[in-house]
């Protein structure tokens, strides 16, 4: 016996081997490893038939009664080869695991070389996986099947290398047999077809190399055999895993295993069994997962992941099921629904009904889908339903159908136009899926997943929905749908669909062929934090014209940013942008308006267009091209044409291209071509023309004329600037150009905005001021004092003016005035007692960027032109300062109380003599009230008394009024009481 404490177990096994007889079987020694405790192994060395071929030694632990080893995998495998255990998963490598019996299989080819092993591990699975161990399934189906083992023996496998399934049988060969019985073998083999297979089929792959997982199904007429790796590929393994042969069908996938049964047990069916493994929480387990169905009677019962989860810590199965599906369908009524458990950081259940009845000779429907999750204990569902019902208000409008939902602590969140189709709330309801659960699950399964990619939990969030659906003459039918969404975002979304055909099908015509299908999608959209209004529209994808095969495509989008960091800009476009244009990243995408025909098998149209108008240019321009192919004779066309426009100083460019090519089999290309450049507003421009490799420009109009002329002040000031108001006179710039506003702390406001001079009551406490102008800013003054500017930029210009950013100056001056006393003059208020803090915004470079200038001969003489922006210039520049928010500037507490003594202020119970003195006062005694005219009197005479006036004014006065147009109090104030107040007698 051979003890080893430094566990060097393949130093033992190969000692065992160099005993080895040359041609025999023999008894090898007893190994003992200590791994926290001993292990004993029993070995036996077999040698091939001819024993120049190779050696063989295993060595088992044969144990059957008693406690099952627990066991470290990283310790166990390093006494082997610990470039082997460093290919345990994560959740493998610490985690101690209950095995039954231990056997390793190892083998020399010869003698000198190098060793190759398999280490077979029996997990000791606390409880039989049975059939009728599995939630819903049990009760329905017989003894006979329910008491079937799904994997009798399940196994963790490590490999030194790949082993094909004529290796494995070369191993298993080596193993021995029972004493008693010649015909069993004392260690159960690694599973392998029954039959040998072809050459071919033997040479496929049984086991990886590193980590597997292995096993047989114990199902009748299903015997498949599980081999489960889990230890990443090793490179130049690229053979796919074939433990039952080439007979056998096998899904592999990332950590994961699937079996087609497709066998029936009475009104049980069984479609799919799949193996996965999966690290929770670094927590391994071993998931065993079935597709199954029940069917009885009208009733069919479908369940989606059914199945055993094994947790590797302790071996105890769990039962679980991920979703259900039932159908009922008789002659009155139908019935559909399917439920989905998702289970995650937290668990969540999602579900989709559906109900047909008839009633009164007339068809209903109700479809729904919704979902529930408690999280960080907060309840969180939404509801969304669709009632299909026919109300004719008139025949050109017939509603057929109510959409309505909510979510609670949801957040919903609305795809782009592209993919409204596929929007649950719209596919519900336009699109509703005829798909059974039990035929297609998965789908299902799909389609329940994606609730949470649009509507996810959000706690403090929520959503309603509202939507009609309708006919239009029987011809055009039509969708729209009102979505709110408040919580993370406030964002209002108005989504429709327009369907229609031309002519249109009848319901039970086999005929449905039309000249016109067409299908628009609409969404208008407002969101508070992107500061975005929006309203888009696009044709999907099955749109068409007198053939199926004539395609049209287009859409069109109308773009506002009024706040947020993209506040100013617009945009304006169908058909989509200028082919060399950047689309800034929030600018929508937009498809080109345009069809595409293939006429026969010889000839196909495309053509196209666009306009966009955009903050710094407009864009326009479109393609024609044409394809014909007959045998070996072949020919294209194609003509385009692209415009680039810009205003202020107003000019134009456009670029027109025509090519025709043409050849025959390895004859040609001929091409012939033009190029025509246009621009102005002087028209000017070149020609060029192409005829095979010979090229010819002509030039016409004024040349000198291509660069547009600056534009002067006034130009400028009247196109760009706000224009002057009735109080803004005497502005030197005859513009409206700086703003004042008191953004907060207003109590009262004592004149009307008309007025040249607008007085407030404010509130100190409160008070921001909010000052700002259309011009940017380089600098900033407060009564000659410079300003601070933050991180506002000022590499700006005026570029319509041709004015460069180095010689642009611009000043934002700022006074403050107090009058302290009526009547007298004001004075400056010192910088010091307000803050002022820079307020920047973004400003389009087509007005404000810095201008790009050229000088050039025009007409002979020199002259300043402006070089016009490209395609893809800036649009915007950023942080300019545009104002200030002016607060009162908070003062610092530079006062401190002084200390005292805790022992000062303790209670002191002695009682100290007339600390009060008391006085009697006269009761109060009023007129009586039967005597109302007596009380009335006394309160006139009370109101126009000198005394009171004088007390009303000096108070009304030191508050901010003006007592003699503000406060109008007059003796019939008296005259509206009802019961006079008391008044002294």
């Amino acid at each position: 016996m051979a003890t080893n404490t430094e566990p060097k177990l393949k130093e033992e096994l190969e000692k065992g081997l160099s005993k080895t007889s040359n041609d025999a079987p023999a008894k090898g020694p007893k190994i003992t490893i200590s791994i926290g405790k001993d292990i004993e192994f029993i070995s036996e060395t077999k040698p091939d038939k001819k024993p120049s071929e190779g050696q063989t030694i295993v060595a088992y632990t044969a144990k059957e009664k008693g406690d099952p080893f627990s066991i470290t995998l990283n310790d166990l495998m390093a006494t082997l080869d610990t470039s082997i255990a460093d290919l345990l998963p994560s959740g493998l490598k610490d985690k101690s695991i209950k095995f039954k019996n231990l056997m390793v299989i190892y083998r020399k080819e010869q003698k000198t070389s190098k060793g190759e092993w398999l280490f077979v591990l029996d997990l000791d699975i606390a409880t039989k996986i049975q059939l009728k161990s599995l939630p819903v399934v049990r009760g329905l189906i017989s003894d006979e099947v329910g008491e079937k083992e799904l994997v009798p023996s399940l196994r963790l496998v490590a490999a030194s290398k790949a082993f094909t399934i004529k290796e494995i049988r070369v191993l298993n060969d080596k193993i021995p047999n029972k004493p008693d019985d010649e015909e069993e073998k004392l260690i159960p083999p690694m599973p392998v077809p029954k039959e040998e297979g072809t050459q071919e089929s033997e040479a496929k792959l049984s086991v990886r190399k590193g980590f597997s997982f292995s096993g047989q199904l114990g199902l009748a007429d299903a015997a498949k055999i599980l081999s489960l790796p889990v230890s990443p590929q090793a490179e130049g393994e690229k053979e796919e895993l074939a433990p039952g042969g080439e007979k056998e069908t096998v899904t592999n996938s990332n950590l994961a295993v699937w079996f087609d049964i497709d066998k029936t047990f009475g009104p049980f069916s069984l479609k799919q069994i799949g193996f996965q493994y999966e690290e929770k929480a670094n927590n391994p387990e071993i998931g065993i997962v079935i597709d199954a169905a029940l069917k009885i009677a009208g009733l069919t019962l479908s369940c989606d992941d059914l199945g055993v989860g094994i947790a590797l810590a302790n071996l105890k199965p769990s039962f679980k099921i991920s979703g259900i599906g039932i159908e009922y369908k008789n002659s009155i009524i139908e019935i559909s629904g399917a439920l989905l458990r998702k289970n995650g950081i937290y668990e969540e259940y999602l579900g989709l009904a559906r109900l047909k009845f008839d009633l009164a000779g007339k068809s209903f429907g109700v479809s729904a889908i919704g979902a529930y999750a408690y999280y960080n204990n907060e309840p969180s569902l939404f509801l969304y339903a669709v009632l299909n019902v026919t109300i004719v208000v008139d025949p050109s409008f017939i509603i057929t159908g109510f959409a309505l939902g909510f979510g609670y602590n949801r957040y919903l969140k609305v795809p782009s136009i592209d993919n409204l189709l596929d929007f649950p709330l719209v596919a519900e309801a336009v699109e509703p899926s005829d798909s059974k659960f039990s035929d297609d699950s998965e789908l299902i399964t799909k389609k329940l997943g994606q609730m949470d990619e649009y509507m996810p939990i959000s706690i403090g969030s929520g959503f309603v929905a509202i939507g009609l659906k309708f006919t239009c003459f029987k011809m055009l039918d039509c969708f729209a749908l009102l979505t709110v969404a408040f919580g993370e975002d406030f964002e209002i979304n108005l989504l429709g669909i327009a369907k229609m055909k031309i002519p249109t099908p009848a319901k039970d015509s086999k005929n449905t062929s039309c000249i016109l299908n067409m299908t628009m999608l609409l969404r208008a959209r407002f969101s508070l934090s992107e500061g975005v209004i929006s309203i888009e529209g696009q044709l999907a994808s099955d749109c068409y014209l007198l053939s199926p095969d004539c395609r049209l495509t287009g859409g069109f989008a109308v773009c506002l940013w009024v706040s947020g960091p993209h506040a100013g800009d617009f945009v304006i476009t169908l058909g989509g942008y200028h082919p060399l244009f950047k689309k800034p990243a929030h600018y929508p995408t937009v498809p080109r308006l345009g069809f595409h025909w293939k006429v026969g098998n010889c000839l196909s149209l495309k053509g196209e267009k666009y306009f966009a108008l955009c903050a710094h240019a407009i864009m326009a321009g479109g393609r024609l091209e044409a394809n014909f192919k007959l045998g070996k004779l072949w020919a294209n066309f194609v003509a385009e044409a692209h415009f680039l426009i810009s205003w202020k100083p107003y000019y134009y460019e456009i670029l027109v291209q025509v090519r025709i090519q043409a050849g025959y089999g390895i004859l040609g290309p001929v091409s012939l071509g033009v190029q025509l450049h246009i621009w102005g507003p002087e028209f000017a421009g070149t020609a060029t023309f192409r005829i095979i490799f010979v090229k010819v420009t002509v030039e016409f109009g004024d040349q000198s004329s291509r660069l547009p002329e600056p534009i002067d002040w006034e130009s400028f000031q009247s196109s760009f600037l706000p224009p002057a108001k009735s109080t803004a006179q005497g502005s030197s710039t005859a513009a409206d150009v700086c703003s004042v506003v008191v953004n907060q702390g207003v109590t009262k406001q004592l004149s009307p905005a008309t007025t040249k001079e607008v007085a407030f009551v404010v509130n100190p406490k409160e008070l921001e001021l909010v000052v700002n102008s259309a011009i940017p800013s380089k600098q900033a003054l407060y009564d000659k004092k410079s300003l601070g500017i933050g991180e506002a930029k000022t590499n700006f210009g005026i570029r319509s003016m041709g004015v460069t950013k180095e010689q642009l100056d611009t000043s934002y001056n700022i006074k403050i005035k107090r009058q302290e006393k009526v009547g007298s003059g004001s004075v400056t208020v010192d910088k010091d007692e307000f803050q002022f803090i820079p307020i920047t915004q973004d400003v389009p470079t087509a007005l404000w960027g810095d201008a790009k200038v050229k000088l050039t001969k025009v007409k002979g003489k020199d002259s300043e032109r402006i070089l016009l922006p490209e395609a893809n210039d800036q649009q915007f520049v950023k942080n300019t300062l545009s104002g200030f928010r002016i607060v009162p500037q908070i003062k610092k507490d530079v006062c401190s109380t002084n200390s005292i003594d805790v022992n000062e202020l303790l209670h002191d119970t002695t009682a100290i003599d007339k600390v009060y003195t008391w006085q009697n006062m006269t009761a109060f005694s009023g007129v009586s009230a039967d005597n109302q005219a007596t009380r009335t009197t006394a309160v006139k005479n009370s109101i126009v008394t000198n005394n009171t006036k004088n007390n009303r004014k000096n108070l009304l006065q030191s508050l901010g009024f003006n007592p003699d147009n503000d406060v109008q109090l007059t003796e019939s104030v008296a005259n509206s009481f009802v019961i006079a107040p008391q008044v002294k007698a």
